[in-house]
């Protein structure tokens, strides 16, 4: 009996519903809950993010799953498989992550999201700071561990020997300005420690011991109320408690010397081109990602982007108070092992531990440290152009083990002898460094010495950050490929340039062209310290520059165009010739293109450009003259 249209109507109307149900089972059935929250990246505040989750699995299928969440935990249903992860929020910047749902040993995800300005809290803390820059300041948060809400008028306490104890209350965003008082940081004495104490009505005290008082600011975020224990500060080695004067070491490799010169620099070596990772998942003992653990005691994992990741870790690996060079050096470093992690995780559920079983990450920053750390966005080291290097370091890497010193050095290879660092059991070839002389071994020996970052810094000749990376990591062989074994790595650029133009591409001798391209920052941070140089080339004549066209560059993450002027030399013979156009990141400060400075990225076009003599330009327009 045929089925009329009412009642065919009807059955849609009672089977679709079911076959939904089925279709829903079938999507949820084989799902698991996962644990996700979201807060600010520098004030810990809770936020209300969009989450679209795609599914990456090879079934094929394009569905994907959307929701809100927000700094309380809250269960977020995917099906087993792998899924990118996409975290929206207004005035952040959008986060992108992959997870593997369906791991039994999955872990709560807390998500930390960049804001694209400041709160003006902040803003305040610095400009106070700036006000008084010989005083040690501290401003930070003090939120509930699990909820993220504001703890107002607690009481933040500083306790420290050589000054009168400070205390202030927290206001209606639970922020605090803390100040340490005047503080002297001579280069070559360590800085004095200070307790942190803060207060609450109906919660444990929080202490946090060790922290260095430095000048400047410094930030901290403070969660309270959950099971948070009395933490103390251990920078990695880095708190050797001794100090002796710098080598006195006349190094003639130094390269500030050298004279400018326009794209390309003599003898300089291009930076390899190389995309870091956008974040990092990060292991940590609470939701907050406020106490650091080691490997296996992790019981939460925070992903945040790379550049806010090596911010709030240089200044626990490091001192705050060291010479800029170093701290520079230092975020290579850094940065290097963080990313080094992220293509090689300790865990399935998360790339990198926060404690000093990886490299130690809280949630603590200071100025100095922040300012050395935005120098060097994305700047990473690899070894073949196409993966990142694991940049390990220790605190002194001397080939001498002092009896008397009572430091652990763990280098088992001191075979190398005073007076050079290394450990060739290990790969890392012995290398000259002066000025580790007479310092007892401190560490693996491996990699960079955190001591010899500041004493290179601070030596009779000082070297900069570059040719201190250099030394550790290449031989000092970045432009001769003198390094060898784990001694062989080089630095990586996350810029780079394309679809080159010169217009007229026919000129003149003493005339201008304009020279654009398309210039494209991969770093999750702007680069600010950026020079365009160009030079044009032709076999037989070698390469014209032009370097008082050279112009500074501000490059946001993304891609923009860019130009500048060339002017030809009225002598340049005629002929066709290629366009070279280069950035380069002023290493020296001077605003001047040299070999100083570091090439990170460079597009030539072959043939881009005839400079034609006068009888060339007669019939340019394509018409005949006129008798």
């Amino acid at each position: 009996m045929p089925v009329t249209k009412l009642e065919s109507r009807k059955l849609v109307r009672i089977i679709r519903p079911a076959l939904l149900a089925i279709l829903l089972f079938g999507f949820y059935a084989s799902a698991e809950a996962i644990e996700i929250s979201v807060r600010d990246a520098q004030t810990g505040a809770s936020l209300d993010a969009g989450l679209v989750a795609l599914s990456l699995s090879d079934s094929g299928s394009k569905q994907d799953v959307r929701a809100q969440v927000s700094a309380s935990r809250q269960n977020v249903l995917l099906p087993v498989g792998r899924w990118q992860l996409t975290f929206v929020a207004d005035g952040y910047r959008n986060l992108l992550t992959t997870i593997e749902s369906g791991d039994q040993d999955d872990l709560p995800l807390s998500i930390l999201l960049d804001p694209v300005v400041q709160s003006a809290s902040m803003v305040e803390a610095a400009r106070l700071a700036s006000v008084n820059p010989t005083h040690g300041w501290l401003q930070g948060y003090v939120r509930l561990a699990d909820t993220a809400a504001p703890v107002v008028g607690a009481r933040v306490s500083a306790h420290h020997a050589s000054a009168m104890s400070e205390s202030v209350l927290t206001d209606a965003d639970g922020h605090f300005v803390l100040d340490l008082g005047e503080v002297s940081n001579a280069e070559n004495t360590l800085p004095d420690d200070f307790e942190l104490l803060v207060e609450a009505d109906g919660h444990v005290p929080y202490t946090l011991s060790g922290l260095p008082r430095v000048a400047g600011l410094q930030q901290r975020l403070i969660s309270i109320g959950a099971a948070t224990p009395a933490l103390r500060i251990n920078e990695i080695g880095a708190r050797e408690q001794r100090w002796s004067s710098p080598a006195i070491v006349d190094d003639a490799r130094q390269a500030s010397s050298l004279e400018p010169q326009s794209a390309p620099v003599s003898g300089a070596l291009l930076a390899l081109p190389l995309a870091p990772p956008a974040t990092i998942r990060v292991g940590y003992a609470d939701a907050a990602c406020t106490i650091p653990c080691c490997t296996n005691d992790c019981s939460n994992v925070c992903t945040l982007s790379l550049e806010t990741y090596v911010r709030r870790g240089l200044d626990s690996e490091w001192i705050a108070s060291w010479n800029t060079q170093s701290l520079r050096a230092g975020s290579i470093a850094y940065r290097s092992y963080g990313a080094w992690r992220v293509a090689n995780p300790i865990r399935a559920q998360f790339d990198i531990c926060s404690s000093a079983c990886c490299q130690v990450n809280d949630a603590g920053t200071s100025s100095s440290t922040d300012a050395a750390v935005a120098r060097t966005p994305g700047i990473l080291l690899s070894r073949d152009g196409s993966t990142v290097f694991s940049a390990e370091y220790s605190a002194e890497n001397n080939s001498w083990d002092d009896p008397n010193d009572g430091l652990s050095c763990s280098n088992a290879d001191l075979s190398c002898g005073n007076g050079k660092v290394g450990s060739p059991a290990a790969g890392w070839p012995c290398l000259a460094d002066a000025v580790a002389l007479n310092h007892g071994c401190f560490g693996h020996g491996r990699g960079m010495s955190q001591w010899g970052t500041q004493r290179w810094a601070i030596n009779v000749t000082p070297q900069r950050w570059k040719w201190i990376v250099d030394h550790y990591y290449n031989d000092n062989g970045n432009a001769s490929g003198a390094g060898t074994g784990q001694r062989s790595a080089q630095m990586s650029s996350p810029l780079s340039l394309s679809n080159l133009s010169a217009l007229p591409s026919t000129i003149a001798p003493g005339d201008t062209l304009q020279i654009a391209a398309a210039a494209s920052n991969m770093a999750g941070a702007a680069h600010v310290h950026l020079l365009i140089g160009a030079s044009l080339y032709r076999s037989g004549v070698g390469y014209l520059d032009d370097s008082a066209n050279d112009s500074a560059l501000i490059l946001a993450p993304g891609s923009v165009p860019i130009q500048r002027n060339f002017a030809v030399p009225p002598t340049a013979p005629v002929g066709s010739y290629d366009v070279l156009l280069s950035l380069y990141l002023d290493v020296d400060e001077d605003g001047v293109i040299s070999a100083a400075d570091l090439p990170m990225a460079l597009l030539r076009v072959e043939a881009a450009l005839t400079i034609a003599g006068s009888a060339d330009q007669l019939f340019a327009d394509g018409f005949e003259a006129i008798p």
